[in-house]
Parts: structure tokens; C-alpha cells; sequence
């Protein structure tokens, strides 16, 4: 009884939608949303090193003017008791007996040894505010390495998508003007020799079905390559249907596509990488959750894009080494625009992924206007 209530459970966290109602994965004021929270129902908290790299960053932390004020306070209050209560002539007293150890001369030497703690306080503070900057350095040139390699990421993965539109124009505009071609004439053979050469005939109907066939292959090969309804109809309609191609090849499986916000004057790297990304996402379920319930979540807020994909397959155990590199593609896509890409399964409980990319990722940056330039000049004039 208590498996078939965690399972009602796991269900109406992962499939919201199938549950009647849509989640909110962007709302415009929260950042931290309803699919994140639900990647943490379903995956251990250090799966998500990067919101607890945010919880430590917003950790209050005291400084170092209070310590220092503290330390003052406490040396006032200690100075003014041993006044009041004269603390010197109360350790004269007990010390009196053992006047041949010379106990009379250890303040000074604690006043030496307190001023020689503070001296290698000091060089340790010195040493490590020379590791700190050190360590500032070597981030600031890992971080522009890291910018230096999402761009490079980028300008490859935009030359080949380019490439790939290239590719698909030609097929479609050259083969498939040929394919065309012989088709008709091959029916043209096909009517002519109808009732008087049976070897002709069947010969012209062989032809046709094989340039049908090669047409096809070809409309197959120019949808990978480039996705139908992108650069028309825009993303959403583009993934209902790539959804719908999906639908017919896995039969036994449930799809659902839910899309939320305007999608509208997004640049073309952001849209294709967001189709990729579903695009792969469905290739790993028709290989490893053939019979399994599929959501797929789209949605808009004013600073993010957000993409989460559920299915309730077998799933996969993510602390083992996969051969594959579909998701390894997908987080260097995501990552290239800017973005994250989360993911949580386990053994028997689904797979699900949840990618965040910045709405003006890929578009160019606003160039500067005259003011601006003028603003400049008088900077650098200064």
C-alpha cells in the first residue's frame, strides 16, 4: 500500500500534466521554480553542485572590522576588572611563595610571546591575501578560457547547423527536382507502353516506385538535417511535429507537448539548439523507453527559457559511465548559449532532464550610439 502511494506520488511530481494541470516552470518573479524543486524530489541534493554553490555564495558571512571590535571590547572589559578588583596584587600574593622560579618576570615574557603571535598572525594573513589574489588570477583566466571555449563551442555548432541547412536545400532543390523529374517521366514510359511492351511497363513501374522511394528516404534525410516549420512556422510548431513523427514511429508510447509564453524573435542558434535538445531527448526515449509516458515542458519568462522532459522509463543509474554521448552533446549545447542543464533518474524512476538558457542568447549585442561613443571619448580623454 505504502509502494502504490509513493508511486501516485512520483507521478504527480514528474507528470504534472497528465495530472490536469501545467507546471509552472518559469514563473516571472521567482527563479527557483516548481522543476527544479521537483529534480530535487526525485535526485540527491549533490546532483545540484550549482544551487548549493548559490546557497553558500548568499551565506551571511561577518567582517573582519566586527572581529576586530569584538577583540577591542574584550581587552577594555579585562582591563577594567583587573583594575577594579586589583589583579596584579592578588597574583603578587599567590606567587610570592615561589619567588625562586622567577614568576614575577612572566608577563613580560607573555607580552613577547603574545607580540610574536601576532607578528606570524600577520605574515599568515599577509600569505594568504597572496594566495587569494593568486587564486583570483588563475579564475579569471579559467573563466575567460571557459568563455573562449563556449564561444568556440558556439561558432562550431553554428557552422554546422549552417552547414546542414546547406545540405538540406541542395537535396531538396536539386535531388528532388530530379526524383521529380524521372517520376513523370517514368510515368509517361509507363502510360505509353501500357498494353504493348509488359517488360517496359513493369521496368517504368519499378523506376517510379524506386524514385518514390529514394524521394522519401530523402525528405527523411533533409528533416534531420534541417527541422520542417523552424525558419517558417517557428519552435513550438516545429516540436509538435517532430512530436507528432515520434508518435507514429513509437506506437506503445504516450507523448505530451505542452508549450507556455511567446516564442517569437528568438535567434536561430537558440532555436535549433532547443529543438536538438528535445530531438535527443525523444531518441533516448525510442531507445530505452520504448512503452513509457513522455511530457515535454516548454515555457518562456522574461530572462530564461526553460525545457523539461520527463518520461517514467526504466532510467538510468548517473553515478556510472555511460558510453554514449547524447547527453554530453546536449549539455555542451546548452552550455554554449549560457546555460544549465540539470538531470535527475535513478534505477526504475524515469528519466528527466530540466535545461535553462538565457531568452538573448545568440542574438548580437546592442551596438553603442553616438552618446555613448561620445561617453566613451570623455572617459578615456580623463
Amino acid at each position: 500500500m505504502k509502494a502504490s502511494h509513493k508511486n501516485e506520488r512520483m507521478d504527480r511530481e514528474v507528470f504534472p500534466i497528465a495530472q490536469g494541470s501545467v507546471p509552472k516552470c518559469v514563473p516571472a518573479t521567482a527563479p527557483r521554480d516548481d522543476a527544479v524543486r521537483r529534480m530535487h524530489s526525485v535526485m540527491p541534493s549533490e546532483s545540484l553542485p550549482s544551487l548549493a554553490k548559490d546557497a553558500d555564495r548568499r551565506a551571511p558571512r561577518s567582517p573582519a572590522w566586527r572581529d576586530l571590535a569584538c577583540v577591542i571590547a574584550i581587552t577594555l572589559v579585562a582591563a577594567a576588572l583587573f583594575a577594579r578588583f586589583d589583579f596584579s596584587e592578588y597574583a603578587f600574593r599567590l606567587t610570592r611563595s615561589a619567588e625562586r622560579f622567577q614568576l614575577d618576570e612572566l608577563p613580560p615574557t607573555l607580552v613577547v610571546l603574545a607580540i610574536g603571535f601576532a607578528w606570524f598572525a600577520w605574515r599568515r594573513y599577509r600569505e594568504a591575501q597572496s594566495e587569494v589574489r593568486r587564486r583570483r588570477v588563475l579564475e579569471e583566466e579559467a573563466e575567460h578560457l571557459l568563455a573562449e571555449n563556449r564561444r568556440l563551442a558556439s561558432q562550431a555548432i553554428a557552422a554546422q547547423e549552417t552547414e546542414r541547412r546547406h545540405l538540406a536545400r541542395e537535396l531538396h532543390d536539386e535531388l528532388g527536382q530530379y526524383l521529380n523529374a524521372m517520376s513523370l517521366d517514368a510515368g509517361r514510359i509507363r502510360d505509353l507502353s501500357a498494353g504493348r511492351e509488359a517488360e517496359v511497363h513493369r521496368l517504368s513501374l519499378s523506376l517510379m516506385h524506386s524514385a518514390t522511394h529514394v524521394y522519401r528516404e530523402i525528405g527523411g534525410m533533409i528533416r534531420r538535417l534541417r527541422p520542417i516549420g523552424l525558419d517558417e512556422f517557428g519552435l513550438p510548431t516545429a516540436l509538435e511535429h517532430c512530436v507528432d513523427g515520434w508518435r507514429e514511429r513509437l506506437p506503445d508510447a504516450t507523448f505530451t507537448l505542452a508549450v507556455e509564453g511567446d516564442f517569437d524573435n528568438l535567434s536561430d542558434a537558440l532555436n535549433i539548439t532547443l529543438y536538438r535538445l528535445v530531438q535527443e531527448g525523444l531518441t533516448n526515449v525510442s531507445k530505452f523507453a520504448r512503452r513509457s509516458r513522455v511530457e515535454i515542458y516548454l515555457a518562456r519568462a522574461p530572462q530564461e527559457i526553460v525545457v523539461t522532459m520527463a518520461d517514467d522509463g526504466p532510467g538510468v543509474d548517473l553515478a556510472k559511465p555511460r558510453n554514449g554521448l547524447g547527453l554530453i552533446g546536449m549539455r555542451e549545447r546548452v552550455e554554449a548559449l549560457g546555460g544549465t542543464l540539470q538531470i535527475a533518474s535513478e534505477p526504475g524512476g524515469g528519466f528527466l532532464f530540466c535545461a535553462r538558457v538565457p531568452a538573448q542568447a545568440g542574438l548580437p549585442l546592442p551596438t553603442s550610439g553616438p552618446n555613448d561613443a561620445a561617453a566613451d571619448e570623455a572617459k578615456s580623454a580623463k
